[in-house]
């Protein structure tokens, strides 16, 4: 008898959760979506630029050591005899 309530028990709090999450994640998706766009909104505003105004932004083109420079391959070679 015991196993038969703690089974229904069981069944009964998943379909509980089911029910809670099917209702509840919509809503979180929207709010998660809504606050998004409004930091993309902000990001937007924060970026925009006044007529006539300059701004340069450097980027390095080299990740890790600066001091090292790109020359290419190194390539092996052996003398071939006649």
């Amino acid at each position: 008898m015991g196993l038969l309530k703690f089974i229904i028990i069981a069944i009964g709090i998943y379909y509980l959760l089911k029910w809670t999450i099917r209702a509840i994640f919509p809503f979180l998706v929207q709010k998660t979506f809504d606050k998004m766009q409004d930091k993309a909104k902000q990001q937007q505003q924060q970026q925009t630029k006044k007529e006539g105004e300059v701004t340069i932004d450097k980027t390095s083109t080299t990740k890790g050591n600066p001091n090292k420079k790109d020359i290419g391959d190194y390539v092996d070679f052996e003398e071939v005899d006649d």
